[in-house]
């Protein structure tokens, strides 16, 4: 079930939405949807301190921080792409003497496909 929410941004706020929207082929609904969505779930000390540097147009440390989870993204990736590998048995087992280096690259492979498709 769903429900419909009403919200007031500026128009500043208004356009970059839109943008967004636009550049992702998505419905400004959708991409309100999400933003909430991702919004609500994060630890309000992490959504207090990001609504602080937009209120401070701290536009720097917003894209460091973009930045730093991008990272962490990348890297919990690949961190489950190489559990699944091994989950798969398809490496490092003495019946195919493929070495720790040979799943990492698989799991690497793995993970840029992921990124592409997101």
């Amino acid at each position: 079930m769903s429900s419909t929410i009403s919200a007031n941004v500026d128009n500043g706020t208004a356009m970059k939405l839109k943008r967004v929207a636009a550049m992702e082929n998505r419905s400004v609904s959708n991409a309100v949807s999400s933003a909430i969505t991702v919004f609500v779930d994060l630890p309000k000390e992490i959504r207090d301190f990001l609504l602080e540097l937009n209120a401070q147009d701290d536009h720097e440390t917003i894209g460091k921080l973009g930045r730093e989870m991008m990272a962490a993204a990348a890297r919990v990736r690949l961190e489950k792409a190489t559990a699944d590998l091994a989950g798969e048995q398809r490496f490092g087992g003495p019946e195919n003497g493929s070495r720790e280096i040979d799943m990492m690259e698989e799991a690497t492979a793995l993970t840029r496909i992921a990124t592409r498709r997101t």
